[in-house]
């Protein structure tokens, strides 16, 4: 009986360290999968063309797990624009305006990395990652090069066509997907307004979203131009001089020099002209949005609004008033999200920071009231509640940037000096673990030094 019951045992202790050797081994490869996976591989298309007529593409990784089977994600490249001959020509030259010097793999951003814990709600999703090398904001139609565009290509909407319909051929699992979100930083946050309609007709048996990340390219209502609430913020130069007025603004290249593609629900019941500006057409869209954006966007101020950079302890009074401006204008126009009943069922994440695209993309660490956008977009893409609210703006009284996990114009209060009583509790007892019974040992030497029990509990605690 002895033996019998050795012998079970050394089996069962066999079996279990086979068991935890095999749980060990499945564990490590499993991890050398999602490494070997990180980067996705590039393709390029037939068909579609960068500034400088080299092939356009895309680069792809499938879904890691069964639970990402379904759900797919693409993401547009930002890297701003191009609209003189020169500054194309020279865009022309590099990965931002060709496909000649594009690496094999890329590691994707935002929704697209494949991180569990950043990304915990994407990452294992089918990947398509769109690079930007057109310039133009991915909206451009041209069929092709022409005298408009300096004799290269601005066709960053037909090569998304061209890019999708390429995608649908060779990879049928988008043939079953169910949720499909579309994304972008910058230019392609920008990007993601302007084709996200057309995704949700092109898959029309997919739930398509869109979750712009920096692309709220103008906002309207400005406070100086109040017959003409589709304009956006008048530029630096000429507001400092108490003028109203734009000039170089996206929706001239939008319509002109891109030949943009809009969508029709825009067109019909404005000028089109007027919907190069997303304050105009993002009333029109018909997909759902989660626009994520930062209140005071540096990339506008500086470099579209042609402010003077300034450090945010040297900025002028004119400056901090442009600031203030600029923020004013931006709350007043994303508050379209909150009181249209049409984008009732919208997000917002828009924190009080002067910053272009960072921190607010999925992974990174900009919080609003301890809320994050991975988590917003997360819960609202996949239609869970009671975790993230859906709609958060800052809301701290200051006028200007005050976001205290930012950049911001809001200076950190001064520490207020140490209490009587707090320096005779830390001196008698060192902010121990036994803090409050140390105090009590010491209550007549505390009470001489005015202390409360309040004041004591507190201090402790």
């Amino acid at each position: 009986a002895r033996a019998c019951t050795r012998n079970s045992r050394t089996k069962s202790l066999d079996k279990m360290g086979k068991l935890v050797v095999f749980t060990g081994y499945v564990a490590v490869m499993t991890l050398l999968s999602i490494a070997a996976a990180d980067n996705m591989e590039l393709e390029l298309v037939q068909g579609t063309t960068c500034l400088d007529g080299s092939d356009a593409g895309f680069y792809y990784r499938g879904n890691q797990t069964l639970r990402g089977s379904r759900t797919w994600v693409v993401y547009l490249q930002g890297g701003g624009l191009c609209f003189t001959k020169q500054s194309c020509e020279s865009r022309a030259q590099g990965n931002l305006g060709s496909s000649k010097g594009w690496g094999k793999t890329n590691g994707g951003t935002g929704a697209g990395r494949l991180d569990p814990t950043g990304n915990p709600d994407f990452w294992d999703a089918h990947q398509v990652y769109v690079p930007y090398c057109t310039g133009d904001l991915h909206v451009g139609n041209w069929e092709t090069k022409n005298n408009i565009t300096f004799n290269l290509y601005m066709t960053g909407h037909r090569n998304l066509e061209g890019i999708m319909n390429h995608v649908l051929k060779k990879y049928p699992a988008l043939r079953n997907a169910n949720r499909v979100l579309l994304s972008g930083d910058s230019a392609g946050g920008m990007g993601t307004f302007f084709n996200v309609d057309w995704l949700a007709e092109f898959l029309p048996w997919a739930k398509v979203k869109g979750a712009p990340i920096g692309g709220w390219f103008y906002p309207g209502d400005t406070a100086d131009q109040p017959l003409l609430p589709w304009a956006p913020p008048t530029p630096y130069p000429i507001w400092i001089q108490n003028k109203t007025g734009e000039q170089r603004l996206f929706q001239a290249y939008v319509y002109y020099l891109y030949n943009g593609y809009i969508p029709k629900s825009c067109t019909a019941v404005n000028t089109a002209f007027h919907c190069g500006t997303v304050h105009v057409l993002y009333q029109a869209l018909n997909s759902p949005v989660a626009v994520i954006q930062n209140m005071y966007d540096s990339n506008q101020i500086y470099s579209q609004l042609q402010m003077p950079h300034c450090d945010p302890d040297d900025c002028s009074d004119d400056q901090k008033g442009f600031v203030k401006y600029y923020g004013d204008a931006l709350r007043t126009s994303v508050k379209e999200v909150l009181r249209s009943p049409k984008r009732e069922k919208d997000a917002l994440f828009v924190p009080s920071c002067i910053e272009h695209c960072s921190g607010i993309n999925v992974g990174d660490g900009t919080t609003i009231n301890g809320f994050r956008s991975t988590e917003l977009i997360g819960d609202w893409f996949f239609e869970r509640s009671g975790r993230t609210p859906y709609q958060i703006i800052d809301d701290c009284p200051e006028d200007l940037p005050c976001n205290p996990t930012c950049q911001k114009f809001i200076p950190e209060p001064e520490p207020k000096p140490e209490t009587r009583c707090a320096t005779e509790l830390r001196t008698l007892c060192e902010w121990k673990v036994g803090c409050f019974v140390c105090a009590m040992d010491h209550i007549s030497q505390l009470l001489a030094a005015t202390c409360t029990i309040e004041q004591i509990e507190q201090l402790c605690n």
